[in-house]
């Protein structure tokens, strides 16, 4: 994850040094044509192509400067129903993990083998809605990443730590005696 991270950090770091880059050049291009009808008086061909560069630039960044604004207008807008939603399926997961363990010690004291049939089958569903749990919880990280990774941290009842769920198959293990 780190890696995504570093990788997306890095892509910022371009971003900003393009358009630094950018703007250095729009700035020298502004100083040599003050330069130019300081010294002399622009042709029409000149003055033509003076305005469709500030045009053109005008443009590039009122489009710019709209999009990160819309992006971030996105972001805060969606975070409150993000954390809600994060609450929800902290509260989901910490309930399965609670069934998936009395589903267990409930298998290991089953007296008949119907029992266990049926227990490691319903352990089986409770699991793979874990696992569900943690794959959405994953799809959150795209929209609210510091809050996921706070709820990962953050112990789970019966020492169930998020991420830490086996993915077996339990009745593979229970059909056998």
């Amino acid at each position: 994850m780190n890696k995504l991270t570093d990788n997306s950090d890095t892509q910022k770091i371009v971003q900003r040094i393009v358009v630094v880059i950018i703007a250095l050049g729009m700035l020298s291009l502004l100083i040599f044509f003050v330069y130019l009808t300081a010294t002399r008086s622009l042709t029409s061909l000149e003055s033509v192509l003076l305005l469709l560069i500030f045009f053109a630039t005008g443009c590039g960044a009122s489009f710019w400067i709209r999009q990160k604004t819309v992006e971030n207008a996105v972001r805060e807008t969606i975070k409150p129903q993000a954390r809600a939603a994060l609450r929800r399926l902290s509260s989901l997961y910490a309930s399965l993990s609670r069934a998936s363990i009395e589903l267990k010690s409930l298998n290991d004291s089953a007296a008949s083998e119907h029992l266990r049939v049926v227990c490691a089958k319903l352990d089986a569903i409770v699991t793979e809605q874990i696992n569900t749990t943690e794959d959405a919880l994953e799809d959150w990280k795209d929209v609210v990443p510091e809050d996921v990774d706070e709820l990962k941290q953050k112990p789970q009842p019966n020492n169930v730590a998020m991420g830490d769920n086996e993915r077996t198959d339990s009745l593979k293990s229970s059909a056998s005696p």
